[in-house]
């Protein structure tokens, strides 16, 4: 019952599916791309790039010499097949012994001459009997005599399933006869058995059995009786292990090696005038020389197995990665990069080399989709699906799946954690790794390759790494810039501090710099420690004050002790200019192309805070009455993510620090101002739509006072004494 309605479940999930795809979102940017996806990569699966030059049918005569154009390596299937067939046939066969055949034979001979010495007996008996009635009725007797005669005769028959004619010679022997005749059988059958006996060696047995029994010189008449008799029952003592044989035969069947014939560039294949054999047909075929018989049934299968892993996977994504499914440009991009990398190996089967196979790049895919997608799971489903697919393009290889399964994980393993540009480049290193250690190993199950086979499919697999390396960095940029993307590549850059936008803040208004640069590490280190992208929140971090570059000395960061302008206007303008920063950070952020994520936490990282202190001046002014609390509060939104609610409470946590006058150096006055300050955000609600959890929360303000603790720790004040010698010293030119 419960099969009965999981099936259920997963039946109403798929129909689910199917009314959400085709009623509602039928004409959709995500159905239209996913048709052209899925026709682009049938046609490449069936379609020849180049076809063949010549249409050849066994029989034909060549109208030309034809060379080949390139070299060849491929496996001769009718030959491998035949190789397998005499190995199975020569290899050995396995018998059993039964040892109680033996003594059955022996039991049954020994049987027989005991019936026949009772039989004999009871003939005696009854011609006794009847000779008392005298001579008159003596021809009666003899029809009577004859009548149990045949009877016993029918009898021994059906009992040991031996010639009638046999056994009535055996009723005319006599007792010390039959007494001879069982001691030589006895002999006879013990000598026999004393080798295997198969049922193919059965005529050669009986033959040796009959000079056996011509060695003991009996009358004609008893040799041919026992002869006949014994031959009727020897039998085989051995018998075929069928179970044992098959299973050697099959084992020597996997030791032939795959029969591969080599065609050499420029070597004759078929000369001008020479009658075209299967032969010649498959060897211009695996040159790529003849035109492909266009078949319906493999044309129908490659379709239905496209279909239906696209299929799959696009249910995956409906099913269980919501986000992915409703961002058409993430799925664009998978489709993108399957599509790419489905033509490089295209292109590399036009050389028909099979060495060139293990360069097709797969991990490029996996590597990418890790990178702007940030998800490894997806990376590794979408790697599993190329996989089959260059496999298919191969024709159907094995290997080309194997390796680039194994290369996409190690890629995907490599680029999960990328902290500077040459980390692609290791990446890159660590697929031709994994790639040569590979290629060795399915060199050594197939020992026939020779060495130079290995040199060239292993230097292919460390082109291969590089190859996925130097395309990994050309088209990441592109890829970014196109799709919206943003990469820890990118967020890497922009955590440069010799970005423009960096400087600028750096030269402008430095106080705010180095309020960023402190927040960044608070912020990094907070994301770290409970698994959010601490890349993104440390950049967020950096520019998330950039809006103080149209007005810098209107914040406290960059005054240094010069006159506040806020003395000279009004709390309500006041609290626009402070506002405003956010606003003018965003347009400062879109006009410098920053990355989405990171201007979505530069506009929520206020949320909807007050602006208390101009919120409380404006109450003390006498002109100013019914203050609305609203005027003085952040637009927002609030914090959408762990990454920008981070960044607030960074930001928070900082410059309140910063602007108290106590005691920095005291770890616990600094802990009760960090909760306090978290709390007030969690109490205001500002937290609510960040996903952030009570046990997080916990975690990021240990980590906001470890930080803390470390920047204001007290320094060891040297006495004036040892001052003044180090200045001596350094006047003196010393160290």
């Amino acid at each position: 019952m419960k099969v009965k309605t999981n099936m259920n479940d997963i039946f109403e999930n798929i129909t689910e599916w199917f009314h959400d795809l085709f009623e509602e979102k039928i004409m959709s940017q995500k159905l239209l791309w996913g048709i052209l996806f899925f026709l682009l990569l049938s046609f490449l699966l069936i379609v020849d790039l180049i076809p063949g030059e010549f249409d050849f049918k066994p029989g034909e005569r060549s109208p030309t010499d034809i060379t080949a154009p390139r070299s060849a390596t491929f496996v001769d299937e009718e030959r491998t097949e035949e190789l397998q067939r005499i190995a199975a046939e020569t290899a050995q066969k396995v018998y059993i012994k039964e040892e109680q055949i033996e003594n059955e034979v022996q039991q049954e001979i020994n049987d027989f001459f005991d019936d026949i010495q009772q039989k004999k007996a009871v003939l005696i008996e009854i011609s006794e009997e009847k000779s008392d009635n005298g001579i008159e009725e003596t021809d009666r007797e003899n029809t009577d005599q004859k009548l149990d005669r045949q009877q016993i005769l029918e009898q021994l028959q059906q009992e040991y399933e031996i010639n009638r004619g046999i056994i009535d010679v055996y009723l005319d022997f006599s007792r010390e006869k039959l007494e001879e005749l069982l001691i030589i059988a006895g002999e006879v059958i013990e000598k026999q058995y004393q080798d295997w006996i198969l049922s193919e060696d059965l005529p050669e047995v009986k033959a040796e059995l009959k000079e056996s029994i011509n060695d003991y010189e009996l009358d004609d008449e008893a040799e041919k009786a026992l002869v006949n008799l014994l031959t009727e029952k020897i039998r085989p003592n051995m018998f075929l292990d069928a179970e044992e044989t098959e299973q050697r035969r099959q084992q020597a069947m996997a030791r032939v090696q795959p029969y591969r014939l080599t065609i050499e560039r420029g070597e004759m294949i078929v000369r001008k005038g020479d009658i075209i054999t299967e032969q010649d047909l498959k060897i211009l075929g695996n040159l790529g020389l003849t035109r492909p018989q266009v078949n319906i049934f493999n044309i129908a299968g490659i379709i239905l197995i496209v279909f239906i892993s696209i299929l799959l996977i696009a249910f995956y994504f409906w099913k269980y990665e919501q986000e992915i499914w409703s961002d058409n440009k993430k799925l664009l991009l998978m489709e993108l990069l399957v599509i790419i990398v489905a033509v490089l190996a295209k292109v590399i089967d036009l050389f028909q080399e099979h060495y060139l196979m293990y360069l097709t790049p797969i991990a490029l895919i996996s590597i990418l989709i890790t990178i702007l997608i940030k998800k490894e799971h997806i990376a590794l489903i979408v790697t599993i699906f190329i996989c089959f697919i260059i496999g298919l393009i191969f024709n159907n290889s094995f290997e080309v799946a194997l390796l680039g399964f194994s290369g996409g994980l190690v890629g995907i393993f490599s680029a999960s954690k990328l902290t500077q540009r040459s980390d692609l480049v290791r990446a890159g290193f660590n697929v031709s790794g994994i790639l040569l250690i590979l290629i060795i190993g399915l060199n050594f199950i197939r020992p026939g390759e020779g060495l130079q086979n290995l040199v060239k499919t292993g230097s292919m697999g460390l082109l291969n790494g590089v190859l996925v390396a130097v395309l990994a960095n050309g088209f990441l940029p592109y890829l970014e810039n196109s799709f919206g993307l943003t990469s820890s590549v990118k967020l890497l850059e922009l955590s440069n501090p010799s970005h423009p936008l960096l400087k600028r803040l750096l030269v402008e208004a430095p106080g705010t710099y180095h309020h960023s640069v402190i927040v960044g590490n608070l912020a990094e280190t907070a994301a770290d420690n409970i698994g959010a992208d601490s890349l993104l929140t440390r950049v967020a971090a950096y520019y998330h004050d950039i809006g103080k570059l149209k007005r810098p000395y209107f914040f406290t960061d960059n005054q240094f002790g010069g006159k506040n302008p806020h003395e000279d206007i009004s709390a309500n303008l006041s609290s626009l200019i402070i506002k405003s920063h956010v606003k003018d950070g965003v347009e400062l952020a879109e006009k410098e192309n920053l990355p989405e994520p990171v201007i979505n936490i530069l506009q929520q990282h206020h949320g909807e805070n007050l602006i208390s202190y101009f919120y409380q001046q404006a109450q003390e002014e006498e002109k100013y009455e019914n203050i609305e609390e609203a005027e003085f509060c952040y637009d927002g939104p609030k914090p959408k993510t762990k990454e920008a609610a981070i960044v607030m409470l960074a930001d928070v946590v900082e410059a309140a620090v910063r602007s108290k006058q106590f005691d920095k150096s005291d770890h616990n006055r600094i802990e009760a101002m960090v909760n306090e300050l978290i709390q007030k955000l969690l109490v205001n609600d500002q937290l609510e739509e960040s996903e952030l959890t009570f046990k997080e929360l916990s975690i990021i303000g240990e980590s906001f006072v470890k930080v803390l603790t470390g920047i204001y720790h007290q320094r060891v004040e040297y006495p004036e004494q040892l001052i003044n010698e180090m200045d001596k010293d350094d006047n003196n030119g010393e160290s």
